[in-house]
């Protein structure tokens, strides 16, 4: 028996061991650029940073390499709790001047970034400094402390993505040349072209292949990433703020805080041990927008209503934009076109990008605000393929799809896939269609669906039988959980990082039992999805105690423990009057929500007044 016992509290002691060491496992990836130039944000002193590198010296920090980085992420390599690396971008010779002598001086390691063509004489632009040499690369890496990676041959710079000629990354982007979009091979072939040029001229010049790419801007996508693999990359380098445990995310994913001229000494030790992730930095402010009000066919019109929204956004404090990446110009509830190119329904009119890009260069985040199954014209002619109800009136107010037929999911699949690939947004957020009610889905595929899982007809299911109902409500909440999982990684095969948002009806918060009536469950949606956005609409719902109902919404988000993963989103509009509520009832529910606990807030729709949200 004692054996039994030292066995289990030495099996104790390895696991405790382990997860220390996993707990310790960080490492914080500094990004500069310049240094000594004047009126550049991101270019710091080198007096500014002798003092960072002296600090952190002093304070037994560990200075990495690039070869302990990439065997640490491997998990070859064991690395202390305290430990930086410390990467510059673009190849500036100030970088060789000033730079490198402080790295001599505190015989720390450092990485450099540089754009092959650029460094060889062709196409730097005339605002791009002095860049060092092949000679002065070389005689930096034969000290041992410098390593020079790629930052592509020529993709740093940006190019049109779509009709209006907006410009955004080359690397992260299909571009749209020559009045269309570029193809997916025609993508794929421009990333293999450019890295085999990086690689042939390191291999000519320094030696050696480049053995991690830096990507321009920080953005790029997840073929760049396997082009890059392809072409002899172990990993690559981003601009997502943030520190880095171990695992491939963190080799082909590495996070680095981006070094400006306006951080002190004390902001700078912050930024050594906090997770600087720009979605769970600060609370998230939401605003979902439609472009169905937004757009207007005289041009000057059009482009007035964005710029008066976005302005309106930043005064609002917004940090986060759903945008309708739909048309239901009718407000029917059906999706009759898209706004953005893609291959599965027409668009009305190719202006997603146009209005996504011009909040982006605002520092707004924009995610793609979508249905899941709301496709009514994707649908049979007989509509069987539709979901369908148990008795006549009993159906949902949306016209889905049914989540149970294979077609309908392809069909859906590669709409969000050309969604991932011909946008440059960070993410999705489901519409409230992802629901089916007690009386549904009688449709074949759900008929079949459940005759295959039970081995008993859906006809004869008996709504007074509590088990039978928990076992269908069960089967349908995780069906749609599935569909939503199959479209969010559509989607992430060109933006394989990407953030999934998913609208929940309060009522399923307030009262998990309700999941009978939506086949929404909180719980698993903590689970699956970066944010769950909760619709607490007190006006809509005819709430007698509107402000007593936002607390009760508040307290169940705590009670699930999902403050942190949770946004309440509230109504600025009353649809039952045909009315705004105005600065003062909204800003009641925004207090009211605050003073509760609740973390992440947003509104719809979209609104002239201020809102007190900072």
């Amino acid at each position: 028996m004692m054996k039994k016992i030292i066995r289990l509290l030495v099996l104790s002691m390895l696991v405790l061991s382990m997860l220390a060491s996993v707990a310790m496992a960080q490492v914080a990836v500094l990004c500069y650029h310049e240094i000594d130039r004047a009126n550049d944000d991101f270019s710091v002193t080198s007096h500014e940073l002798g003092n960072q590198l002296s600090w952190l010296k002093k304070n037994g920090w560990h200075f990495v390499s690039l070869d302990e980085y990439l065997a640490y992420t491997r998990g070859q390599k064991k690395l202390p709790d305290k430990s930086v690396m410390i990467t510059f971008d673009d190849g500036y010779e100030s970088f060789y001047t000033k730079v490198y002598p402080l790295l001599q001086k505190y015989q720390i390691p450092g990485m450099l970034a540089i754009v092959t063509s650029w460094t060889d004489g062709e196409g730097k632009p005339t605002d791009v400094q002095k860049l060092a040499t092949w000679d002065q690369l070389r005689e930096m890496e034969r000290s041992g402390l410098v390593t020079v990676v790629s930052h592509t041959h020529a993709m740093h710079k940006q190019q049109a993505i779509d009709p209006q000629g907006d410009r955004d990354s080359v690397a992260g982007n299909r571009l749209y040349l020559n009045d269309r979009y570029e193809t997916d091979e025609e993508y794929r072939s421009r990333l293999n072209h450019d890295f085999q040029a990086t690689q042939r001229l390191f291999q000519e010049k320094l030696g050696h292949p480049a053995r991690v790419v830096v990507w321009p801007y920080g953005i790029y996508s997840a073929e760049a990433i396997k082009a890059a693999q392809d072409n002899g990359m172990e990993g690559s380098f981003l601009l997502d703020g943030g520190i880095n445990g171990t695992g491939d995310k963190a080799r082909l994913y590495a996070k680095r805080m981006i070094m400006t001229q306006d951080i002190t000494i004390e902001r700078f030790q912050k930024l050594l041990t906090k997770d600087h992730d720009e979605w769970n930095d600060k609370p998230l402010r939401m605003a979902q927008v439609d472009i169905d009000k937004l757009y207007d066919k005289d041009a000057q019109r059009f482009q007035y209503n964005i710029d008066s929204t976005i302005q309106q956004l930043r005064a609002n404090g917004i940090s986060l934009v759903a945008l309708q990446a739909f048309a239901d110009p009718d407000g029917d509830g059906n999706v009759d076109d898209v706004y953005f190119h893609n291959s599965v329904i027409p668009v009305k009119y190719d202006i997603f990008n146009h209005i996504a890009n011009r909040m982006m260069q605002q520092r707004l985040r924009i995610v793609a605000w979508m249905p899941g199954l709301n496709y009514q014209r994707l649908g049979a002619k007989d509509g069987k393929n539709m979901v369908q109800a148990q008795g006549k009136g009993k159906g949902g107010w949306y016209h889905r799809l049914s989540p149970f037929d294979t077609k309908n999911i392809q069909q859906v699949t590669q709409l969000y896939k050309d969604l991932g690939d011909y946008t440059p947004i960070m993410g999705v957020m489901f519409q409230d269609d992802l629901y089916l009610n007690d009386f549904e889905d009688m449709s074949a595929a759900g008929k079949a669906a459940y005759k295959q899982q039970t081995g008993r007809d859906l006809e004869k299911l008996d709504h007074k039988n509590k088990k039978q109902m928990n076992e269908w409500t069960r089967m349908k909440t995780k069906q749609l959980t599935k569909v939503s999982l199959t479209l969010a990684d559509a989607f992430k095969q060109h933006r394989p990082n990407a953030v999934i948002l998913r609208d929940i009806y309060a009522e399923p918060v307030l009262n998990p039992e309700s999941e009978e009536w939506f086949a929404q469950n909180y719980q698993d949606y903590l689970q699956n999805y970066d944010y769950t956005v909760v619709m607490a609409y007190p006006y809509m719902d005819g709430e007698k105690d509107p402000m007593g109902y936002l607390s009760n919404v508040a307290a169940a988000v705590k009670a699930a423990g999902g403050t942190s993963k949770t946004i309440v989103k509230i109504q600025t509009y009353d649809w039952k009057k045909e009315r705004w509520l105005g600065r003062r009832g909204f800003n009641q529910q925004l207090q009211t929500l605050k003073k509760d606990g609740i973390q992440h807030l947003g509104y719809y729709p979209n609104t002239f007044y201020a809102w007190v949200g900072k």
